[in-house]
């Protein structure tokens, strides 16, 4: 009998100790899966908070010219050029009804503009930045060749919000036509 429960003692201080030995190893590893699962997630938002600095997740890009064959201008009074011959739009910020680029996102932006002239008028085009000029662009009367064309471009800091346009000079004039030589162009080098 003592040896029966000798052997019963055994068995039971056995289970017992291998209940109690199991359970912390499970738990240990259960522990540090959390922690490495917790430490993921945090990688994680912090990759797609980069990518989206860097320009991963916004893409802008734009290119329109006037349409038609035509003289703009001469007015009396400055005018936004509004060019409504899109070539590509990537993600809409610029409004081909009224001529204006809004910034969907707080970066550096890369605007260019060209603008053709022929015949006997001078042109100048300035680029505005919420209603205050950046910089311009003009030309003379085209000389002996009839036809002229004037250009400038710059990389601006732009809030989300801040918007862009060109605006024809009082008096002044381009020309639109099949060749597409009158163009604003911009898009995002990278969000900041």
């Amino acid at each position: 009998m003592k040896l029966v429960l000798s052997v019963v003692v055994l068995v039971c201080v056995g289970v017992a100790h291998a209940e109690d030995s199991t359970p912390p190893k499970l738990d240990i590893t259960s522990e540090v899966l959390t922690i490495i699962e917790k430490k993921f997630n945090g990688l994680q938002h912090e990759v797609n908070e980069l990518k989206s600095k860097i320009g991963g997740t916004v893409k802008v890009a734009f290119s329109a010219s006037p349409s038609g064959f035509r003289y703009i201008g001469p007015y009396a009074e400055p005018t936004t050029l509004v060019y409504d011959h899109v070539f590509i739009n990537i993600g809409n910020a610029y409004d081909a009804n009224t001529g204006i680029f809004t910034a969907p996102v707080k970066g550096v932006y890369f605007f260019i503009f060209v603008v053709f002239n022929p015949h006997e008028k001078e042109t100048a085009v300035k680029l505005l930045k919420n209603g205050e000029l950046v910089l311009g662009a003009s030309d003379n009367p085209p000389g002996q060749d009839t036809e002229d064309t004037a250009c400038n471009s710059v990389s601006l800091l732009l809030e989300k919000g801040d918007q862009i346009h060109l605006q024809l000079v009082e008096t002044r004039r381009i020309y639109a036509d099949s060749l597409m030589r009158s163009s604003f162009t911009g898009h995002l080098l990278f969000t900041v």
